[in-house]
């Protein structure tokens, strides 16, 4: 029953395990025998050939091997000797050694060239011959102050320009980037996951993971992209393996793993075998939020869909976009109305379905240029010959002609002015979860203080005057219809509005109150309920008030984060330390983390099963813009012209273009030792990088 122990490798670290043989062999020995630098014939072909697995005697075997002269002579000609005698060529010529020290220079100008490019996301190729490509040129310009690099650009072989270089350079600065987050991650207790996928400009579907962990000292909130993995479908089982996968490669164990965002797609977010439920069944801390940027994206929509007004005003403006954007000669014809009518503020913008903060001013650039699309409707039905095109501006043009358009327009952009709003302030990056919920009921209360009367009367008093300002009919009763009888279940008299203004309150009241319950649903989550008690807890301790139930909760869901009788002494030290002053109704968690921030290194240890908590208060992001962000990365380096580029140059130029702050701190002096200690005949060209 005994097996290799992960101890081994710590005590003996030139021991390396093949998995399919279960054995271990020496890497020092093979690593010398294959380089043909072992003088000594009498080699052990336990470590070198078959492999040792008698794990019985696996210690005693361990330490005869190393104190054997086989062993000994192979550490000496690969690690003693090489780190110790300088180049020889380099003892023996001046000139051999001046050679190099111009070489290592020439080869540290192509790193910064390629670093340079791979920052800014310029393409390093150009269209048709290399020398005219962007690298090509940007070396040229160098040279011309440069006369050493001029003469190596003129050489015909080894110049290390090539495109397989180049590939190798970017993965060397790419992976010292990812070792550093990395690094920052495992210095973090506690990450979250967060996915989505993308079509790219090659038809290819494009899965991007991000991870958001909170640093140790500061308690300041990352959200890293980690990789884009090309995936042959979208069903949960591949992205769960993919992510597995992921997290392998940054050496990352998902039980510390303690959110996950998504989409609410059907694969992400599916309750008996999505991407979180998958995880959830072997992580249950990993609690799952539905990405607040998207729910909220869904609430407006929902709630602007089932209002008529709102709807026909968004269906309008939509086609307005197709009519207009989708043409030159239309568009152009509207710049030269507004110049006419002297209209100063922006022009037309187009409503896109899948953006989440432009409805509101797509909306309100409708209205702004209102007397130009009027005229534009005009002077462009008559030129169209296209009876399609044609039949569709005609009824663009009689709905802005009708008053119930006007007003949805209005109310539409009264509404989700605030919505929008709220979605640009949800998709900063330090924004946890709890204080998007906290946003969002600030919103919800705004949207409640406008369902008033006198709200009402204000914005009928505003449409009113403006409509006569622009071609548009008065306001109308619509004809009165009887209900049908199937939808007619009640014996009283139906009931018709005496006026316009009452009509159009129906409507005005019907929308708010259809965008104040979309949001509040959306945003009312099971794992959310969960989490919201990790704030309850440190927010009721302060106060004074009694937290036992979220303190049994938090202990038992999240106990192996927790020292139990730890936590409720912490909890106690943090109510007598908070100051007063502070005590407030309107504490929040954003001010119980400016007094953590406030304390010294060794106070913070006083409560530090506190600070756990604000950790993992912390971790759960509020909307997964960043991976939105990263998409918008890979649409400007894998253009159209740009579609051949390979999965592993797209993702190293991606991981330097979007970590730009990494990618100055990356040495080029570390990446060009490392790129030519792995050749002895790099080692030959440029010598060693000191």
């Amino acid at each position: 029953m005994r097996s290799c122990k992960a101890e081994y490798f710590r005590t003996w670290p030139w021991l390396t395990y093949d998995v399919e043989k279960d054995v271990v062999f020496c890497h020092l020995c093979i690593k010398s025998v294959q380089g043909k630098k072992m003088a000594i014939k009498r080699s052990d072909p336990s470590f070198l050939q078959k492999g040792f697995s008698y794990w019985k005697d696996a210690t005693i075997a361990f330490k005869n091997h190393e104190s054997s002269a086989c062993h000994k002579e192979a550490v000496e000609v690969s690690i003693v000797l090489p780190s110790a005698c300088p180049d020889v060529g380099e003892m023996l010529s001046s000139q051999h050694s001046q050679q190099k020290k111009q070489n290592r220079e020439c080869l540290l100008k192509i790193l910064a060239n390629l670093k340079f490019l791979a920052r800014q996301g310029i393409p390093l190729r150009g269209c048709g011959d290399d020398a005219d490509s962007n690298f090509m040129q940007l070396m040229k310009m160098r040279a011309r102050d440069d006369q050493h690099l001029a003469e190596w650009l003129e050489k015909r072989t080894n110049k290390y320009v090539s495109h397989d270089v180049q590939n190798e350079l970017l993965k060397v600065m790419a992976l010292s980037v990812l070792r550093d987050i990395s690094c920052a991650i495992h210095e973090s207790s506690f990450y979250s996951i967060m996915c989505d996928e993308c079509t790219d400009a090659s038809n290819k579907e494009q899965l991007v993971i991000c991870i958001r962990y909170v640093t140790n000292i500061d308690l300041e909130v990352h959200e890293d992209f980690i990789g884009l993995y090309m995936i042959d479908d979208m069903c949960a089982g591949t992205i769960v393996h993919v992510i597995k996968d992921a997290l392998v490669r940054m050496n990352l164990r998902l039980n510390k793993c303690r959110g996950q965002c998504y989409d609410g797609a059907s694969n992400m977010s599916g309750p008996r075998s999505g991407v979180a439920k998958q995880l959830l069944d072997e992580e249950p801390c990993a609690l799952y939020l539905h990405c607040h940027g998207h729910a909220l994206n869904l609430a407006a929509g929902d709630a602007i869909k089932n209002c008529k007004v709102t709807k026909d005003a968004l269906d309008v403006t939509f086609e307005v976009s197709k009519l207009v954007k989708f043409s030159p000669k239309r568009t152009a014809q509207l710049e030269k109305l507004r110049n006419e009518l002297a209209i100063e503020s922006p022009g037309f913008r187009v409503l896109c379905p899948t953006r989440w903060t432009v409805r509101a001013a797509s909306l309100k650039s409708v209205l702004t240029n209102y007397k130009a699309l009027q005229q534009l409707w005009e002077t462009t039905k008559d030129s169209t010959s296209d009876p399609t095109i044609k039949g569709r501006i005609i009824g663009v043009e009689f709905q802005f002609k009708t008053f119930s358009f006007y007003f949805g327009l209005h109310l539409a952009s009264l509404i989700l002015k605030h919505t929008d709003n709220l979605s640009k302030t949800l998709q900063s990056t330090s924004m946890s979860a709890t204080e998007g919920a906290h946003i969002a009921a600030m919103t919800v209360k705004t949207l409640q203080s406008i369902r008033s009367d006198e709200r009402y009367d204000a914005f009928w008093d505003l449409v009113l005057r403006d409509h006569q300002e622009v071609d548009v009919d008065d306001p109308k009763l619509p004809r009165k219809r009887k209900v049908p009888c199937r939808l007619d279940e009640g014996s009283a008299p139906a009931h018709f509005p005496t006026d316009c203004k009452s009509h159009y309150r129906q409507s005005y009241f019907e929308a708010l109150d259809l965008a104040i319950s979309a949001i509040e649903d959306r945003f009312d989550q099971p794992h959310f309920r969960i989490y919201r008690h990790l704030e309850d807890i440190l927010l009721r301790t302060v106060r004074g008030e009694s937290a036992q139930e979220e303190y049994e909760f938090v202990c038992q869901f999240y106990k192996g984060d927790f020292d139990k009788q730890q936590l409720q002494l912490h909890l106690e030290t943090l109510q007598a330390i908070f100051p007063d002053d502070l005590k407030s109704a309107t504490l929040s968690i954003k001010d119980l983390k400016q007094f953590v921030l406030s304390l010294s290194e060794n106070e913070r240890v006083l409560i530090s099963e506190v600070v756990t908590l604000l950790k993992l208060i912390l971790i759960l992001p509020s909307t997964n813009a960043v991976s939105e962000r990263s998409f918008s990365a890979m649409r400007r380096l894998k253009t159209y012209l740009r579609t051949t580029m390979t999965q592993e140059r797209l993702n190293h130029l991606l991981l330097l273009h979007i970590h730009q702050d990494r990618t100055d701190s990356t040495s080029c002096m570390e990446v060009a030792r490392s790129f030519v200690g792995d050749s002895e005949h790099r080692l030959s060209v440029f010598g060693k990088f000191r």
